[in-house]
């Protein structure tokens, strides 16, 4: 069993929009996913609710759970986990960092966004798990590639030590809509441009993770 936890200090940077899509994706790999809502707010349990399909399966959990709750995960055949973490939450920012396999930073590629990461990439540097930052809602990338806005935040990041993904997802209607019955891009329009981004980054992942 593999886990990817994605957190992010800031509120906004997306993480439950991108750990339902990640975990969705891996679900038509025929992988048995499970996420894991340590967000209060519960917008993934929400999105889980009004979900027609029974994968993903989703538990809700606190920093103080986690562990035995991914012991178990692990006891009924689980083979992936996806960990959606709170904003401005130490304890369980800081236990998923310890429990996961890989932490995705997302953030948006604003100045504001790309200051307020400092916090998240000291702690999973200083716990030692393999992490990466994603750059999440950008600007949609044009004929002559990304936009200055989004390659500008890439040199940005690059001090902050921790490697950027190359995989950048954009701010595309199709996010918010495939949301609203329970469902991801990748079943609601799996053609579209949105569906594209999310294959090409799980596709990354994947292969880091299990090959």
């Amino acid at each position: 069993m593999k886990a990817l936890g994605i957190i992010a200090q800031k509120g906004g940077a997306g993480k439950t929009t991108l750990g339902i899509h990640l975990a969705v994706r891996a679900g038509l790999d025929g992988l048995k996913v499970l996420i894991v809502d340590l967000d209060p707010q519960a917008s993934a349990t929400a999105w889980w609710q009004r979900r027609e399909e029974a994968s993903p399966a989703l538990i809700q959990a606190d920093g103080n759970t986690l562990s035995s709750m991914l012991d178990k995960a692990k006891i009924e055949g689980f083979q992936f986990v996806v960990i959606d973490t709170a904003p401005h939450n130490s304890l369980e920012a800081t236990s998923c960092a310890r429990l996961a396999d890989k932490i995705f930073i997302p953030t948006r590629p604003a100045i504001l966004d790309l200051d307020a990461i400092g916090t998240t990439t000291r702690l999973v540097a200083d716990v030692g798990v393999d992490a990466q930052v994603v750059l999440n809602a950008c600007p949609p990338a044009t004929r002559f590639g990304e936009t200055k806005i989004v390659s500008e935040a890439r040199q940005a990041l690059s001090t902050y030590g921790i490697p950027v993904s190359d995989v950048a997802i954009s701010q595309r209607a199709a996010f918010s809509h495939a949301l609203i019955d329970g469902r991801a891009v990748n079943e609601f329009d799996p053609a579209g441009k949105a569906a594209s981004e999310v294959e090409h980054l799980w596709l990354k992942l994947s292969k880091e993770l299990f090959q």
